[in-house]
Formats: structure tokens, sequence, C-alpha cells
């Protein structure tokens, strides 16, 4: 598990994606950007806009998925002669090589709406959708923290939704990891608590390594400015892991799934958001 930069690329990454910082801050959450294991993923609505890997200090590797930059007559840097395609499309995803001071052309406001603009008509599922709602009307907050998505490791069969960071006292803080499911998902039948079981267990089993590499990962987000709160510069995750899911919608279908499954496993945390006027 990591989910930090190294030192020479943190300090690359503050310089040359200082003015990415103040978009995402700007957009309110629209924009949202996850480290990785030595590179970082921009988000926008919740799927992945670019991935961004660092390579020589020449340049940077962007890989954005072909349906987001458009048909080849209509690709969104077709008319723009300082981007080029580095080798062949891999699995769908289009790479491009950008030196630092290109940077922000790349991602200028004029190609981060087209993208987010394709984004939206290929790729905007409800769940998606809601798991994004969760993650913007939380910012803000010194009691709780979403501090990553889509999380992925060898041993996890699927993603993990949400990993959050519940205050416990001051600085310190615990795991909550949360699964993202809408009411009519069939996974509230049962599957949810296997996922949720497996996730937790994981962690704690892997507590030490999870703990240290997501300390590091919120110092260096902090720093970047792109979030305000929680206001430490620093923070202490401690044990125990938890495990919460999160039902959005569709309350009648829902509400049959939620008891039939706390009747199954009543010690599953459930939280239900309804759009009840």
């Amino acid at each position: 598990m990591k989910r930090h930069l190294g030192k020479k690329n943190f300090e690359r990454f503050k310089v040359d994606f200082d003015f990415l910082f103040k978009i995402i801050r700007e957009s309110k959450g629209e924009l949202d950007l996850r480290l990785r294991d030595n590179y970082f993923n921009l988000y926008y609505k919740g799927n992945s806009l670019a991935k961004v890997r660092f390579k020589k200090e020449e340049y940077y590797e962007i890989s954005i998925h072909k349906k987001f930059i458009g048909r080849e007559d209509k690709e969104i840097f077709r008319d723009d002669d300082r981007f080029f395609r580095k080798g062949k499309p891999q699995r769908n995803y289009l790479f491009y090589a950008v030196t630092p001071q290109l940077l922000h052309p790349f991602f200028q406001t004029k190609y981060l709406r087209r993208i987010s603009s394709n984004i939206k008509n290929v790729n905007y599922g409800e769940e998606i959708a809601f798991e994004q709602m969760i993650i913007t009307d939380n910012m803000e907050r010194d009691d709780w923290f979403i501090i990553d998505r889509q999380v992925t490791e060898t041993s996890f069969q699927k993603r993990l939704d949400l990993l959050a960071l519940k205050q416990i006292k001051e600085n310190k803080y615990q795991f909550i990891v949360i699964e993202v499911k809408l009411g009519n998902n069939s996974d509230l039948e049962g599957k949810v608590f296997d996922q949720l079981t497996h996730y937790v267990e994981h962690i704690n089993d892997n507590f030490d390594n999870w703990k240290q590499s997501y300390e590091k990962y919120y110092r260096q987000v902090k720093q970047t400015g792109i979030f305000n709160s929680p206001s430490f510069e620093s923070v202490e995750i401690i044990k125990d892991v938890k495990g919460m899911v999160a039902v959005g919608g569709y309350s009648g279908i829902a509400n049959e799934k939620i008891v039939s499954l706390k009747s199954r496993y009543p010690d599953i945390e459930v939280k239900q958001f309804g759009h009840r006027l």
C-alpha cells in the first residue's frame, strides 16, 4: 500500500502543478486530485479525467481515455501542435508527453471543460454521481474527511468506494471504509456485507502500512492547499477500522433491502440518504 509521492517527485509536483491546485479549489469538489504510487489521478465528478505519471524531469506522461478526448476528427488537442501522442493507444487510453512548461496550457480551463463535457456524455452513472455528492457535501469539515476514493490493491477483487477519516479527538482519526450503493442495487441483499468485511479486515490486518501511507498522503495533499479542513497540518490515524454502507435514493426498494440486510447482519452500519421533499 502506497498512496503518496517520493520526495523528489513531490517537490516537482508542488512547483509544476501549483496552477492546478487553484483550479481544483475553485471547482468546489467537481474536480478532485488523488495521489497514488508516484503518480496521481485527476477526477471529474468521480471519473478519472487524467492519469499523470512522473517520468524523467523533461516531461510527464498523461493518459486520458479516448472517449473523453473525442473522436479522431474532433480530438480536443487536434489543432494544438504543442501536444503530441506518445506511442500507440493502450486499452482505450491515449498517452501524451507533456513538458513542465506546457502543463498549464494542457490543463487550461478550455480543455478541462471539453473533457468534462465528454465525460458527462459518455460515462456518468448514477452511483458515481452519488459517490461524488457524498464527497462534495462533506468538504470543509474537521470531524470527517474523505481521504481517498476508488482504492485498489492486489488483494481487492473490486475497488473500495470511499475511504474516510473520522475524528476521534483533536488530530487523531479513525479509518472508515464506505461502500456506496444506490437503493436498487442488488448488492444490498447481502453481498455488500462480504465486501465491507473483506476491506475492513484487510486494512486492520495491514494497519501499520495503511496508517503510514495515508498519514504521509494527508501531509502532502495538505501542503498543496487543495483543502482547508481539516485544519491540522498532520493527522494521526489510530485503530480500529470501521465500515459503513451509504445508501442513496430509491427509498421504497432500499427500505426493504436495508431491513433484510440488518436482520442478517445486525452490526452493520447503514447510512441512508433520500430526496424526500
